[in-house]
Parts: structure tokens; C-alpha cells; sequence
């Protein structure tokens, strides 16, 4: 390895001057063309050797030393490649040479043909090799990329910071960067001027998206007809390209999203001022939809067949490419935003409603859902009392559509319509808990959605999922005032389902919920609201003790702990109502406590004895409750 490392660095310091017999070990007095060949060979040996440093890192001290006399090198070498390729006054024709013209122009095209082979074996290894250094945002590589000088003993791979230059003008190379990425990519394999593989697409791909950073490409990307080309190119790449190449393509998108100039100049575009190239925004969630409709059913029309199979990674893309959407919709001009919201339900939406999304990428995407609420409900404007807020508008009729497939489902005609009653129980509970509520109980449809909730309680299959989403309904950690008259819809229809013993309950759901109902009544004192604290205190107490008469021993231990709870969460109060209690009722609840005691004692005994034969529970310490708490 040490000699090999040797002959590269002899190889570098040769070729790294201006020297009519440059060499390499035997290897002198080359003709000009063999020189190219041998130095395009030194170089790409150079640049594969910084692309497997981003995984090798004992490789950054091998590089350290030479990376700054690397960096001119790989971008002239890029230079002379794209000189070679794409200037007409090289030759008369881009094809083999014609024996009409003449003995100069004849030997022109056949030294161009000779030396672009040198280089079309080379140049993706260099575009990787300055992609990779610019992800490792060195900052001599952006200083060596608008052509100033790069001192080669200064360059100690340190970052440019975690701020991003967002400039204007691109860097001065960028065009040859971009160019020949974009031709790799435009022409067609297997053509005879192909610049790369089907193979290479994918490495070719990722080189782009580390070259359109902002640092890198300034605004140039976002020039109408450069933008425009690209938008084509990566339309066509969507729709012929496998999942890995679709999936680069996504993060471009995004990339490109969230660093546009109208994304950053937030303040005009609130104004109503939109700039000309507003539909840029537009174009690039198009291409991300452009994905997502070909992994999921139904997303641009009825019976829509999917383009591919759903995989692991088909998954892993539909999550990034809806995580792309929500970064997305953050950066968009308030004035647009609603349309990129409502072009982002639709989407969850459909995928909540086919059959073969339920198992897997409904689950998937539900915290995706949590984050674009909260996105949505923090873009929410202040509205005069009386006025709706389009916000608010727009969230009514998700809950409608989402409600409405819950509603179908219900009907248990398909296999799978289990499966999406809970999924949309899921997804409607995170409608009001993702963000800042403003959706109360007073609206029709937030009714029928807690009275849908209840019920669930009722259905063996949708219990124990219904109770979870009443528990987040009433523990939100700040409640709005939307969210407090979703609590006082719920209450006392809960209140009747945990006192009614007669159905069964093989889920547990009445302790489900009166342990809800317990930690309710513990946050509404932990903020010290003392009447709402009794309020509450005075109902769920009584409901407990009522549940524990119904039921009997079996409840007596659960009850016996939530009673606990409600004494610990305030003293004063819980004494105040157990004094008000007849004699009979004080009985029982001191009967329910220790047996609850009791009956935790003997469990924690018997995991303490594990088998060890015989009683070692004795000499264990035990706690003494105060019965008098009505004294």
C-alpha cells in the first residue's frame, strides 16, 4: 500500500507541472497523448481514493496533504473533457472523420476521438470526487470551483461552517460540472455517444445533487430554460428509471424546494407580490408526486395501475417522498401554501382509503401526518371573532374525507377494512392532537367523530386502539380551548361506559379509560386550577368506586391504584369529596384500597419469591395506609 501510495504521489507532482516529458516510474518520454492517458489514470486513482474517504476516514489524513493540488487538476481535466466533447471547432462533425476534408482536419477529429476516450474513462470518478468534497463543505473546494487560486499546503479540510452561502451567480465552474452531468443523463445508453451506462445513472444522479448545492450553483439552476430542461430530464427519469434513481430524485426535488428564492423571500410573497418563477415551486412537488403516483393505487385516478411492486424500498421511497412534501409545503409562500396542503391531503387520503396501503404504509406515513399538522396548524392566521380561518376550513374537510372512508370501512366488506377502521381512528385522533387545536366539539362533525370514538369502545377489535386515542384527546400537554370541549363532549359519555359493567370488556377498556379519566383530573391539577380540579375530582371519583362495585374483586386492585392517583394529584380536594361521602361509601372506598394494596403486595411477593420455596416475604417492609380522609 505504502509503495503504491508512492507512485500516485510521484504521479501527482509530475503531472502537476508544466513538463513536456512528464512520466511515471518507467514510463518516460510518453507521446502527448500517452501522457494524457497516464495522467487521467494518476487522477482517477486520486479521486477514488477521496470517494471512499467519506467512508474510510484514516483516508482524510492520506489526502490531507495533496487534495488542494488535487482540486484545480480534477476540475481542468473536467474542463478539457467538456472542450473536448462539446466544442464544435474541434472537429467539423461529431462523428468518425471524413477522408474529404483535410489532412489537418482529418487528424484533428482522430486526436479528439483517441483523447476522449482517455477522459470518458475517467470523468465520473473526478465528478464524484469534487461532489464528495463538496459535501464535506470544504472550504478551499468553493474557492478552487470559482477558479481562485487554491494553496495546496493551506488546505486542511476544514468546513465552511453549518451556515449555506446562498449566492446569486454560480461558481465558475459549475456549468462544466452541471453540463456534463446533464448530457450523462440525457443521452440514451447504449447510443454511440453515450456518456455513461444504465449502470452509472444512479452515481451520476447523486454527483448532480451535490453539485446543485446553493453554495455551488447559485441561481443558476432556476434559469428558465436550464430549469426547464432539467424538469423534462428528471420527468423522464422518473417514469424509466428503478426506485434507487427515483429515490436521488426526490431529494434533488426537495433540495431544490427548499433553496428556491421565492421559498427564502417568505415576506413578498405574503404580501401578494408573487414572483414570475412561483411555478418552479410547483414543478418540483409535481416531480415528487410524479413518484408517489407510481407506488400508490388510485393517487391520479380510478383503477390507476402502480408502476411498481411494494417493496421495502418502495416503502422507505413513499416515506421520503411525503417527508419531501412537508418540507416542501414549510418554505412555500403563505399566499400558495393552501394549494400544496390540499394537494398533500389528498394524498394521505388516498392512501387511508386503499386496501392494500392499511398493513404497512398507512402505519408508515401516520408520523409523517403528525408533522404536516403541525406545520399546517403553525401557518394558522389570526382571524377576526366570527370569521372561519381557511386553515380551520381546510382541516373540516380532511376530517370529512377522512371520516367518510372510516364510515365506509365500517361496513367490514373487505379483508382489509379492519385494518383501516383503526388506521383512520389513528389518523383523524392525530388530525387534533399534531398541532394547535382550533376543531371543538361544537362542530357536527367533530361530534359525530367522538361519538364514532365511543362506540369503538363497545367493539372487541376497537377498543383497546379507541381507548388509546380518547387518552390523547384528553392528556394534549397545552389544551386549547377547542381542545377542553373535546373533553367535556367526552366526559360524561365516558363516565356512562365505565360504570356500565353489563357488556364485556375482554380488552380492558373501562381500566383503560378511568385510568384516562384519573390522569385527566391529575393535569388539571398539576396547573393549579382548583375548581376545575374538583369539578372533575367529584365526577371521576364516584365513577371509579361505581365501576369497583359493579365489577367486584376484579377491579378492585386497578381501582384501588387510580384512587391513589386521585389522591396524590391533590390532597385537599380528594379529602373534601371523600368527606362529603356517606359512612357507606367511605367503607367501601377504604375496602377497594386495601384490597387494591393487598392484592399489589401479594403480586410483588410472589415475583420476589421466583420459586425460591417457602415464605420470604416475611421482614419485608410494608406501608401503613391512613384510612381517615374524611377526618
Amino acid at each position: 500500500m505504502g509503495r503504491i501510495l508512492k507512485t500516485l504521489v510521484t504521479g501527482l507532482e509530475n503531472f502537476s507541472k508544466e513538463n513536456e516529458n512528464a512520466g511515471i516510474g518507467e514510463l518516460k518520454g510518453l507521446s502527448s497523448n500517452a501522457q494524457v492517458m497516464v495522467k487521467m489514470s494518476v487522477f482517477s486513482a486520486w479521486a477514488e481514493l477521496q470517494v471512499a474517504s467519506s467512508e474510510q476516514k484514516y483516508l482524510l489524513e492520506v489526502l490531507k496533504p495533496h487534495i488542494g493540488t488535487l482540486t484545480p487538476l480534477w476540475l481542468e481535466s473536467l474542463r478539457e473533457f467538456a472542450r473536448l466533447r462539446f466544442e464544435p471547432d474541434i472537429s467539423m462533425t461529431l462523428g468518425p472523420p471524413s477522408l474529404s476534408g483535410s489532412l489537418d482536419t482529418i487528424y484533428a477529429a482522430l486526436n479528439r476521438e483517441t483523447l476522449l476516450k482517455f477522459y470518458q474513462e475517467s470523468w465520473l470518478k473526478l465528478v464524484d470526487a469534487i461532489a464528495s468534497l463538496i459535501e464535506q463543505d470544504s472550504e478551499f473546494v468553493f474557492d478552487a470551483l470559482d477558479g481562485k487560486e487554491v494553496d495546496g499546503l493551506a488546505t486542511n479540510g476544514s468546513g465552511k461552517g453549518p451556515d449555506i452561502n446562498y449566492r446569486d451567480e454560480p461558481v465558475a465552474f459549475f456549468f462544466v460540472l452541471f453540463g456534463i452531468a446533464f448530457e450523462a443523463l440525457a443521452t440514451r445508453p447504449g447510443q454511440t455517444d453515450s456518456l455513461a451506462t444504465q449502470e452509472q445513472n444512479l452515481a451520476i444522479l447523486r454527483a448532480l445533487k451535490k453539485i446543485l448545492h446553493p453554495s455551488v450553483s447559485g441561481h443558476a439552476i432556476y434559469r428558465d430554460a436550464i430549469f426547464s430542461e432539467t424538469m423534462d430530464l428528471l420527468d423522464r427519469l422518473v417514469l424509466t428509471e428503478g426506485l434507487d434513481v427515483q429515490g436521488v430524485i426526490v431529494e434533488i426535488a426537495r433540495a431544490l424546494c427548499v433553496s428556491h428564492p421565492s421559498a427564502r423571500k417568505k415576506n413578498a410573497a405574503d404580501d401578494g407580490n408573487l414572483s414570475d418563477d412561483i411555478e418552479q415551486l410547483f414543478e418540483l412537488t409535481r416531480i415528487i408526486v410524479l413518484v408517489l403516483s407510481g407506488l400508490l393505487p388510485n393517487l391520479t385516478g380510478e383503477n390507476q395501475p402502480i408502476r411498481h411492486q411494494m417493496t421495502e424500498e418502495a416503502i422507505l421511497l413513499i416515506r421520503s417522498a411525503l417527508n419531501a412534501l412537508v418540507d416542501a409545503a414549510e418554505v412555500f409562500p403563505s399566499i400558495i401554501k393552501t394549494d400544496l396542503h390540499a394537494c398533500i391531503i389528498h394524498i394521505f387520503a388516498t392512501t387511508l382509503a386503499a386496501p392494500s396501503c392499511q398493513e404497512v404504509i398507512v402505519a408508515q406515513s401516520l408520523p409523517t401526518l403528525k408533522r404536516f399538522i403541525t406545520s399546517v396548524s403553525g401557518s394558522r392566521k389570526p382571524v377576526d371573532e366570527g370569521e372561519a380561518s381557511a386553515t380551520d376550513v381546510q382541516l373540516q374537510g380532511c376530517l370529512r374525507r377522512f371520516l367518510s372512508i372510516y364510515l365506509n370501512a365500517q361496513k367490514r366488506e373487505a379483508s382489509t377494512s379492519l385494518a383501516c377502521v383503526k388506521n383512520c381512528l389513528l389518523a383523524i385522533t392525530i388530525l387534533f392532537t399534531g398541532g394547535t387545536n382550533h376543531l371543538g366539539a361544537n362542530e357536527p362533525l367533530v361530534a359525530r367523530y367522538l361519538d364514532e370514538l365511543v362506540d369503538c369502545l363497545t367493539d372487541r377489535m376497537t377498543a383497546k386502539i379507541a381507548a388509546n386515542c380518547i387518552r390523547s384527546l384528553f392528556l394534549q400537554p397545552n389544551p386549547t380551548p377547542a381542545d377542553q370541549s373535546l373533553a367535556r363532549y367526552l366526559l360524561p359519555r365516558l363516565v356512562a361506559f365505565v360504570t356500565n359493567t353489563d357488556p364485556e370488556d375482554p380488552e380492558r377498556a373501562r381500566a383503560l379509560v378511568a385510568q384516562t379519566l384519573t390522569q385527566y383530573v391529575a393535569s388539571i391539577a398539576a396547573v393549579g386550577k382548583r375548581e376545575r380540579t374538583t369539578a372533575a375530582m367529584a365526577l371521576v371519583l364516584p365513577t371509579l368506586l361505581a365501576r369497583a362495585s359493579a365489577e367486584g374483586d376484579d377491579a378492585y386492585q386497578d381501582t384501588g391504584a387510580r384512587l391513589l392517583e386521585l389522591a396524590h394529584a391533590d390532597q385537599t380536594t380528594f379529602r373534601a369529596i371523600v368527606g362529603g361521602m356517606s359512612e357507606a361509601q367511605r367503607a367501601f372506598l377504604e375496602e377497594v384500597i386495601r384490597a387494591g394494596g393487598r392484592a399489589s403486595n401479594e403480586a410483588r411477593g410472589a415475583a420476589g419469591s421466583g420459586g425460591a420455596g417457602g415464605d420470604s416475604s416475611g421482614g419485608q417492609p410494608t406501608i401503613a395506609l391512613k384510612m381517615n380522609f374524611g377526618g
